[in-house]
């Protein structure tokens, strides 16, 4: 169903058949211009950033809650999760995300 507004412009040529030229032309032009405006909203809608699951998570920034000897545990909005960390960390430092391993982050200061 939703593919069908996609070809509006091909659909609306049927005001031709249905209307006479003078008012064919314009309800036209206006079905067109929409179209191409409702284009340029989905195009723009597909090129905004991942703002959900695990890509989103990369390069965010956490708060140390806890842990010692490499394994932590951060803060990232809500959740809390596992991290490792060559670097020695204290609670309440922030890190930045720089890749996931299943259910473990790895940060970096």
């Amino acid at each position: 169903m939703c593919h069908i507004v996609l070809f509006l412009p091909i659909l609306g040529l049927a005001v031709f058949l249905v209307l006479p030229l003078v008012w064919a032309g314009p309800v036209y032009a206006v079905i067109f211009l929409l179209s191409v405006a409702m284009y340029m909203l989905i195009i723009k809608a597909m090129r905004q950033p991942i703002t959900t699951g695990t890509e989103a998570l990369l390069r965010s920034r956490a708060t140390v809650v806890g842990g010692d000897k490499g394994y932590w545990r951060v803060q990232v909005g809500n959740e809390t999760w596992d991290a490792e960390s060559p670097e020695i960390l204290e609670v309440g430092d922030s890190v930045r995300i720089t890749s996931i391993n299943g259910l473990r982050l790895r940060v970096e200061h």
